[in-house]
């Protein structure tokens, strides 16, 4: 795998240093609207998200189930677009996330949940979008334009609001070397990518997470598919011993997803029984756990599960990128895919 070809997704996700920079300068208007949500006493959250935008809404809720101790459910748009059902959310907090603020049935589905009593904060990229005028408060992702299909910084970047809003609920500062350490871990995934010329050949391939990093092997999972145009499978490392495993070859190649911080133990009986099926073993994270023969390809030093996933979130895009170039595939523009896409 070569890094000479200079992608504009390559070059996005170069970006994201800078956008840890201008996200924390802008930190008073995340906090202002965390001091109005902990006044409402919400029972219940619901995050709203599709595609990219909806993995990262499923790290939300594991940090403010974990956090906040809060119960939050994933919305379902189809109950409103599709079954014009009104639901009841008197005291209920609904955040949606959305690069562009503009998919049809996320709109309709904040429209009703305001009209049946929820409030709505929106974290878009666009503050003159729909989902962001519907909104109560407007998160902006400050990512400038994104100009590849495949979504990059604006996932980080709704990966960090959503870190930086629960952090603010809870009068907590973010880790002081955040944007130095991000520019560090795409620096070193860069070199570790190039040299993992195995993975460019591979067709039978499995991301697994747990945890706050799920969120991050869905990702993975979605951009190898939109950009290589492979089917991917990405599973929980639990949920994976309750029947997937079952498809585990020796062939296979297997992408771990374990972020600095967290236990280890919580993967540990899911990594043993794969390495008794599988020698292809690729580690995003720490690099503890990478044993001999296995490859690294990089990941956040920082002693924090959460904040890790953010910024190892940069390696997967990286590897999405360079297995697309490396199949001579262009990662910038994804065949039959749109950079807005308007789902009822």
């Amino acid at each position: 795998m070569s890094l000479s070809i200079k992608t504009t997704m390559y070059s996005e996700i170069h970006e994201f240093p800078r956008v840890i920079i201008d996200s924390l300068a802008r930190l008073k208007a995340v906090e202002e609207i965390a001091e109005i949500l902990k006044s409402k006493d919400f029972a219940t959250v619901q995050v709203l998200g599709r595609g990219t935008s909806g993995n990262a809404s499923l790290f939300l809720k594991y940090l403010i189930e974990v956090r906040l101790g809060i119960l939050v459910a994933d919305a379902s748009p189809s109950t409103t677009s599709i079954y014009k059902s009104p639901i009841a959310m008197r005291n209920n907090l609904l955040i949606g996330m959305s690069q562009s603020g503009k998919s049809t049935d996320l709109v309709e589905f904040a429209r009703t949940a305001i009209e049946s009593g929820a409030y709505f904060v929106a974290m878009t990229n666009d503050a003159t979008s729909p989902l962001a005028q519907l909104a109560h408060h407007h998160i902006d992702l400050g990512v400038g334009p994104e100009l590849a299909v495949a979504a990059t910084k604006s996932y980080s970047s709704e990966l960090l609001h959503a870190q930086l809003l629960v952090a603010a609920m809870l009068n907590q500062t973010s880790p002081a070397n955040l944007a130095q350490e991000s520019e560090r871990v795409i620096q070193d995934a860069d070199l570790r990518i190039q040299k993992a010329t195995a993975l460019a050949h591979a067709q039978d391939i499995v991301v697994l997470g747990r945890g706050y990093s799920l969120a991050n092997a869905l990702e993975l999972s979605l951009k190898i598919k939109e950009t290589s145009l492979i089917n991917v499978p990405a599973n929980s490392t639990a949920e994976y011993l309750h029947g997937p495993i079952a498809a585990l070859k020796e062939s296979s190649s297997v992408i771990f997803l374990a972020p600095s911080g967290q236990d280890y133990s919580v993967i540990a009986p899911t990594v043993d029984r794969v390495r008794a099926i599988t020698k292809n073993v690729f580690w995003i994270g720490s690099s503890e756990y990478c044993a001999e023969g296995e490859t690294f390809l990089g990941g956040s030093e920082i002693a924090n599960e959460s904040y890790s996933c953010i910024l190892d979130s940069s390696v997967l895009q990286l590897l999405a990128n360079q297995l697309a170039v490396a199949k001579g595939l262009n990662p910038d523009a994804p065949k039959g895919l749109n950079k807005v896409t308007l789902t009822r």
